[in-house]
């Protein structure tokens, strides 16, 4: 298997070009404020020098007056400056976070939600993303940072070009060495920063499984096993491994960013001697007065400060665009399937009669796995036909329904929906067609209505609603609800939320699938968490929704496909037996062997129930 191309990474002004061109299209009043500050903070550090030497300039002068002049022209030119920098800074702040999360996050969620499913279900898809989502969520690392970095190493430079000019006329030596303490800052800073490269995995990894752990321990159905299971102890354990990986990766990294003070401390000392030096003697020969001799010491100070800053700004604003690089990576992301630019219609309005659906030759492995789950699965359904996909655990149904569900693409051969490929219908299109239950699938922590219909409160048809619950089992148990439809599920959102059982929220699904009403029905094992008497209602209504669609019904219960018009046995990524249930009965092959092990054991727990019920 060949190795996937890396990437194509954005230099740091690429990036920042990315950042302010998002910013100043969203909020136009931010170009003014950039300009301002920038020219305010690098005036600033020149207003700050003068109040010293306008001090002695007064004091020497002799005059009271003089002296109150000087000082408080400075100090109030010092305060209006400051203040017109506190105000910028502070909006340019709000406009820093705003379009991060307003621009990035939101286009990482639509990214997110619309993309392939095969974008971001497999592992390494998911650490991709995983390191992508750091890029844009937080206000001190990738975007953001890249943002405010970027406006502060602009005046940086600024401060660098205009101080060390004077610098420069005053003694050449003075600014050799402070570029020197530049020169090996940068080295040994770019050491930090490819540390950091190098091992971001190991940084994004304990950070997404600190994450599961978190939103594990606050939710509810996980709650119960581990209160009755005992698994504080084990869920203690695992989180502080994670702290214990990503603590030793903090200090490894931050060790490398301690370094470049040891340098620094060198390099400031020789300064410093032959700055005094070179001072105090023109002062001595009259060269200078005392004011002069303030403002150099005070420029001087002042360049070596921003030469410090430029250095780190730029490790830093390297490692936040590196952060954000992570972020274009997961955006950047390929669909393999055809996505339509139009607004998709809603399962409600799709009218479009049952088609039929061909699998020729159809193989499929996941992503980092060499084994395939299907092997040449080739089958066809016809339009209103009803067929269940059976077999063992691991034989392949939960991957037939997600490439179905146009959740992934074959590895190789295709899939035809009325003879065509799902590129040439489009992906939403053919997703409007689908009605499915999944089993793995929990509702989202929003309204029952929501949750069943996928609309705004608004565009709610309440008959229908109403009626889909009452098919489904559910309206008896939503009737005794205080808001009833409008009940939020869980408390994650809503205090008065409700708590379904399994049972339920599977019925919640049915309802949900009932609802949208495609043309093509899709069950994924709807009945694993159902009572008898409950499971029988429901294949009833199975076969009403059935009607008029292309229908497939998962199961590893045999005794409930009995009603589809065909079966398909899948063992071991393969159809090995195909027939309605009395053909697959007479054939005496695996089928038969399996549905005669269940009847058995299903007969034998139906008797002991039947017998509870009447003790």
């Amino acid at each position: 298997m060949k190795n996937a191309e890396k990437p194509k990474r954005n230099t740091i002004f690429q990036n920042a070009f990315i950042v302010y061109k998002a910013m100043f299209k969203r909020y136009p009043t931010a170009i003014p404020l950039v300009l301002i500050y920038i020219v305010i903070s690098v005036s600033l550090p020149f207003i700050n020098t003068l109040i010293p030497a306008m001090a002695i300039k007064g004091i020497t002068s002799g005059s009271v007056k003089t002296f109150l002049n000087y000082i408080g022209i400075t100090v109030l030119s010092m305060c209006v400056f400051s203040g017109i920098k506190m105000f910028c800074e502070k909006k340019m702040q709000m406009k820093h976070t705003y379009t991060r999360v307003s621009v990035f996050m939101m286009d990482f969620i639509k990214k997110a939600i619309n993309t392939d499913y095969l974008n971001i279900e497999p592992q390494p898809k998911q650490k991709i993303m995983g390191k992508g989502v750091q890029g844009v969520n937080g206000n001190y690392e990738g975007a953001e940072r890249v943002s405010t970095l970027t406006l502060e190493f602009v005046v940086i430079i600024l401060g660098i070009f205009s101080y060390g000019t004077v610098i420069f006329m005053l003694d050449w030596r003075i600014l050799s060495i402070t570029l020197g303490m530049f020169v090996a800052d940068v080295l040994i800073r770019n050491h930090a920063v490819k540390y950091g490269d190098t091992h971001r995995e190991s940084f994004s990894e304990p950070w997404r499984k600190m994450n599961y752990y978190e939103r594990n321990s606050m939710n509810i159905s996980a709650g119960k096993d581990i209160r009755i299971f005992g698994l504080k102890k084990l869920f203690d354990y695992h989180f502080d491994s994670m702290i214990r990986i990503y603590k030793k990766f903090r200090y490894n990294y931050q060790l490398r960013w301690y370094y470049p003070t040891i340098s620094d401390t060198a390099f400031n000392c020789t300064r410093d001697w032959l700055a005094y030096t070179l001072l105090i003697h023109k002062v001595l020969t009259g060269q200078i007065d005392a004011a002069t001799f303030t403002i150099y010491l005070g420029i001087i100070a002042g360049f070596s400060f921003y030469i410090y800053d430029v250095s780190l700004h730029f490790a830093n604003l390297r490692d936040a665009s590196h952060q954000f690089n992570d972020y274009h990576e997961f955006m950047n992301q390929k669909d393999v399937f055809e996505h339509n630019d139009t607004v998709v219609k809603s399962g409600n309005d799709v009218k479009c009669d049952a088609p039929s659906i061909e699998f020729q030759n159809v193989s499929f492995t996941y992503e980092g796995s060499e084994k395939p789950v299907l092997t040449n699965v080739s089958f066809k359904i016809k339009a209103d036909e009803k067929i269940a996909l059976v077999g063992n655990n691991g034989a392949g149904k939960t991957t037939i329904v997600k490439l179905l569900c146009g959740l992934y693409t074959p590895t190789s051969g295709q899939i035809l929906i009325d003879g065509k490929n799902i590129n040439d219908i489009g992906l939403e299109n053919y997703q409007d067609m689908i009605s499915v239950l999944f089993q793995d699938t929990s509702p989202i922590a929003l309204s029952i209505a929501e949750n069943v219909c996928g609309c705004e409160p608004e565009d709610v048809d309440r008959k229908k609603l109403h009626d889909c619950l009452e098919k489904a089992g559910l309206l008896v148990k939503v009737n005794t609800l205080s808001k009833k439809e409008e009940t939020y599920i869980t408390q994650t959102l809503d205090e008065k939320g409700v708590v379904l059982s399994g049972g339920e929220t599977q019925k919640l699904l049915l309802a949900k699938a009932m609802y949208k009403d495609g043309p093509v029905l899709i069950l994924d094992e709807p009945t694993s968490a159902l009572d008898p008497i409950a499971e029988s209602r429901i294949y009833e209504e199975y076969n009403q929704m059935a009607d008029k669609k292309t229908a497939v019904f998962i199961s590893h219960r045999l005794a409930s496909t009995k009603f589809c018009d065909r079966i398909l046995f899948l063992d071991g990524g393969k159809i090995v037996e195909e027939g309605s249930h009395d053909e697959l009965m007479k054939k005496g092959g695996k089928y038969r062997e399996i549905f005669d092990i269940q009847s058995h054991y299903y007969k034998a727990e139906t008797s002991k129930e039947e017998a509870s019920n009447e003790n």
